[in-house]
């Protein structure tokens, strides 16, 4: 007879799963064999009692031998990368290790929260199903690909496989190994540069601090007692006549910060269970904007309404750790935006960039202390209300609604002619 036929999608392997100690094949045998006992009854024929007897003999002796048989004991998970990313796609793989008594045919499913996704690939076409061959002892090695759906801390596991007998009378469900923590950060999107951003001109850093340990900024000035012989300039000395001691400029990173206001009153009604597009948006932008002020030059503060700190970037090496941090940010019962400028005053000249969900005429009054000592104040508002953005445009602001495509968003607020530009094309 046909062995156990092979689970195609995830659908089918769940419901195999789920079913009774015995296939619907033991099923009719087991219901043939009672019927078969009741005639031999009726009709006194011993031949139709030997083979009811050996139909209910063979689904017991099914079953039997698939609960003797081996098994997967344990499973040991890791993803090809450090963290998942929404939308993008990590594989995932699997040791399955094995009992030493002899593991029957059949297949394994590993359960994925809905926040992942699994893809067909061509090393595994079913995803996160896959054939169980038999065999005993050892460990078995399997993988699959998934893409993130959804930010947030997820696990995956546990793993399942189904054993069917040879003969396709019964099966048997076992569950192995531990759930395996996960966390899926969300996607950054590369954001044009600020006008004027250090990495728009070929720099990362400026000279401002003329009290540093530089190396090749040399500023010579008049020797001072106290100063030491060791850092008399001899060149510029013999220069001027007079001893010269070296002054070595520091060079320092320019400072940037991102406010995220977490708000739960402005955004949607399901931003508390993590369903709100346009919160989600945000943090897709304020990652993206972190990540891309980073890369040209800056060193970021990341920060929400309330002036509490979510992440520094001060370089690529920070940007793995912020987006950590954005995978379990929510929005909070409490509305502080409008005293943002209380929360920002000690980064006067460096540029703002506040995301936002509903912003009203009299939130851009309150934020205007802000635009007016940010060196470049962008705001970007999920819901603007009224003519907010128009008031935030003439008090100082690079304003635009906040959409699903954060990179139009952002190119809209930043950068209005070359976004108009690229829409009329």
């Amino acid at each position: 007879m046909a062995g156990p036929s092979r689970l195609s999608s995830r659908g089918s392997a769940t419901a195999a799963l789920g079913g009774s100690p015995v296939t619907l094949r033991g099923l009719a045998a087991t219901a043939l064999g009672v019927a078969l006992l009741v005639a031999a009854n009726a009709l006194g024929r011993i031949e139709l009692v030997v083979f009811g007897l050996t139909l209910l003999v063979l689904v017991a002796a099914a079953w039997a031998s698939l609960r003797l048989a081996g098994r997967v004991t344990d499973v040991d998970r890791s993803l090809s990368t450090d963290v998942a990313s929404v939308g993008g796609v990590s594989h995932v793989r699997a040791r399955l290790v094995l009992s030493t008594r002899p593991v029957p045919g059949g297949t394994w499913s590993d359960a994925l929260p809905d926040a992942l996704r699994a893809v067909a690939t061509e090393a595994s076409p079913d995803g996160a199903v896959g054939e169980l061959p038999p065999g005993g002892g050892g460990t078995l090695e399997v993988s699959y690909a998934v893409v993130g759906m959804r930010r947030g801390r997820h696990s995956l596991g546990r793993l399942e496989t189904v054993a069917i007998d040879p003969f396709g009378l019964a099966r048997r469900r076992t569950v192995a190994g531990d759930r395996t923590a996960v966390t899926i950060v969300p996607a950054v999107v590369p954001l044009r540069a600020l006008p004027g951003a250090p990495g728009a001109t070929g720099g990362s850093q400026s000279t401002t601090d003329r009290h540093g340990q530089g190396a090749d900024n040399l500023i010579p000035r008049p020797y001072a007692p106290g100063d030491s012989m060791r850092r008399i300039h001899w060149r510029a000395s013999a220069h001027h006549g007079s001893f010269m001691v070296r002054e070595e400029e520091r060079e320092t990173t320019p400072q940037a910060i991102v406010v995220f206001d977490r708000g739960a009153e402005r955004w949607g009604e399901g931003v508390l269970r993590g369903e709100d597009p346009g919160f989600e948006a945000a943090v897709t932008l304020c990652a993206s904007a972190a990540w891309s002020l980073a890369r040209d030059g800056y060193s970021v503060q990341v920060i929400d309404s309330a002036g509490a700190p979510i992440s520094t970037v001060r370089s690529h090496d920070d940007v793995q750790d912020m987006l950590v941090a954005f995978a379990s940010v929510g929005a909070r019962g409490e509305d502080a935006l409008a005293s943002l400028s209380a929360h920002i005053g000690n980064w006067a000249s460096a540029p703002v960039v506040v995301v936002a969900g509903r912003v009203s005429p009299e939130d851009v009054a309150a934020l205007a202390p802000v635009a007016a000592q940010a060196s470049r104040a962008v705001l970007l508002s999920a819901d603007p209300l009224d003519d907010a953005l128009d008031r935030a445009s003439r008090a100082g602001w690079h304003a635009a609604r906040l959409q699903a495509d954060v990179e139009s968003s952002w190119l809209n607020a930043t950068r209005p002619q070359e976004a108009s530009a690229h829409a009329g094309r």
